[in-house]
Parts: structure tokens; sequence; C-alpha cells
């Protein structure tokens, strides 16, 4: 399996604290079954701002261990007016140098001007996905925008953990309804530190498997996260 959402890196962002951490992580992300990570670590102006260059470096030192997942570049990118520019400027990261980008938007509050962005992404020849749609307010207020976004071409990343209540109700409600209407392409862990999410992803598995079948759970976990890594379409 291929987790596509991790804050794995150690002293990036909100996610692992230490090197020794990160290990830990990658241990418990073993044991459950993936044997790639996309590190997905956040990037906000003027909060979390590590460059390409340096969580490339952490990469590459934690790919040196032995028998653990493989980690694979990217972002979670804090939507902004000028996210184009910190794409070019290797500031944020798309997903394995590809064309397919992994955003965020506020849990709480609308971002205005959101299809406008997103055009923006799709003109430069940028694939939006949007990162736990599930967690959103708007989203869980107003489940039609799912499908106005996804008519702009956004695909749209679950997390484990909503199905088991981790977010609360609204998000577990939401993304149960996301399952059942064939609205997501991707899970992820968002996975932030050792002795969490990571041990309780066979639960969410099971639970998820209640709502589709072996064949979709493949695309989820694993198929169609490959197809981006390399680059192709879904």
């Amino acid at each position: 399996m291929i987790d596509f959402h991790s804050h794995i890196l150690p002293d990036i962002d909100d996610g692992s604290k230490s090197y020794e951490e990160s290990l830990a992580m990658l241990e418990e992300a073993r044991n459950v079954g993936f044997d790639q990570i996309i590190s997905t670590s956040h990037y906000a102006i003027d909060c979390y701002e590590a460059p390409e260059y340096k969580r490339k470096r952490l990469i590459d030192d934690l790919n040196l261990e032995a028998n653990l997942p493989n980690i694979i570049l990217g972002s979670e990118i804090f939507l902004t007016y000028n996210i184009i520019e910190l794409l070019k400027e290797y500031k944020a990261s798309t997903i394995n140098g590809t064309n397919y980008v992994l955003f965020e938007l506020p849990l709480r509050q609308q971002f205005p001007n959101l299809k406008d962005v997103i055009n923006r992404l799709k003109e430069n020849n940028y694939i939006p996905i949007l990162a736990h749609p599930e967690r959103y307010f708007i989203v869980q207020k107003n489940f039609k925008l799912l499908y106005e976004l996804k008519e702009l071409g956004v695909l749209f990343q679950a997390n484990y953990g909503s199905i088991i209540g981790k977010y609360g109700f609204a998000a577990k409600q939401t993304v149960k309804k996301m399952f059942k209407n064939n609205l997501i392409s991707l899970l992820g862990t968002d996975a932030h530190k050792e002795k969490s999410i990571y041990l309780e992803v066979p639960k969410a598995i099971s639970y998820i498997s209640k709502y589709i079948s072996n064949s979709e759970l493949e695309k989820l976990t694993t198929t169609n996260a490959e197809k981006i890594l390399r680059g192709e379409y879904l």
C-alpha cells in the first residue's frame, strides 16, 4: 500500500518531532502494510516554509535506513493565491515531481475565490488534489461543493482516521457519504506522530470495506497512487 498523506519528516512542521520518531512511524507503517509513504509536509506561508531541498535531504537520509517504507517527496500546501510561484520556485513541492498538487483549505472558514485558484492551477498544467475534504466545515455543510470541485478537475484524498471518528461525527458522516458516492480517489493516514493512526489503519480498512468493494479499495490504497507517482492521469 501507499500512504498518500503523512507528516513523517522530523522537525519540519507539526508532525514528527525527531529522527527517532520518524523511524518509529516508518516501522509502524511497514507493520500495517505500507511500502511507500508520500511525505506531504505542510507548506504554509509564515508558518511552515521548509524548502524542497531541505526536505529532499531528510528523505534521502531516511531512505538509507534498511527494511522500511520508501519515502517520496510531496507537500500539503495551504492554499494561497501565489501557489504557482511557490511550486515554480521549489519552495513547495508537487507529488514526486509530477504535475499533481496536494492542497488544503482552512478547516472552519471559506477560502475566497477558491474556484479561481483551482482554475489557475489547471491553466498552469497542475492537477489539484484536495486533502481530507471530509474535515472541512464548508464541505460538511454543503456536500454538493464536492461535485462542483470535481467538475473543475479536483481529486479528493480522504483520511483513514475519518471513518473511525478520529475527527468527529461530522467528518465521519461526510466521508461515509463520499465513499458511497464514489468521490474518493486516494487514502492517506495524515500521520503526525508515533503510536497513533498507523496502529489503527487495519481497523479503518475494515470499516471502509463495508462501503466499497475490494477492487475499489485496492485502487484507493495503492493503484491510483502508483499512477499518480508515474505522472499518469486517473
